[in-house]
């Protein structure tokens, strides 16, 4: 049966896109990093300046925070600021939130598109 004329096909194959697709802005949100620049480590013997963070002070994704500088899960390099050696220690209930969140934005987004289509039609 061709997916045409399975109405119930064709939905699950939307509904399975529109998740990939929320799947694949979840992980580009991983390049939204608060505090933005981070450079190295500060101790707690002095206050922070420009370009310092604390351990686990920085966060990637948006909206939900999902990934944070994992204390001592990096090389001394990349303590302070988020590496790939981070992404291991995810929140994956963060991670699920997010790809709800962009799922749900662009099957709105696909309805709105959807409703001006057929009212534009006549």
């Amino acid at each position: 049966m061709a997916v045409r004329s399975n109405p119930l096909a064709r939905r699950a194959i939307l509904i399975a896109l529109t998740i990939l697709m929320g799947i694949g802005l979840t992980l580009a949100s991983l390049g939204y990093k608060q505090p933005a620049n981070c450079q190295e480590i500060c101790t707690g013997a002095q206050p922070c300046q420009v370009g310092q963070c604390e351990f686990g002070e920085q966060r990637a994704g948006f909206p939900i925070p999902f990934v944070r500088d994992a204390e001592g899960g990096s090389p001394p390099s990349g303590w302070g600021k988020i590496g790939p050696e981070d992404y291991v220690y995810a929140d994956l209930g963060g991670f699920a939130l997010n790809v709800a969140f962009y799922s749900l934005a662009l099957w709105l987004l696909q309805t709105l598109i959807w409703w001006l289509f057929r009212s534009l039609q006549g």
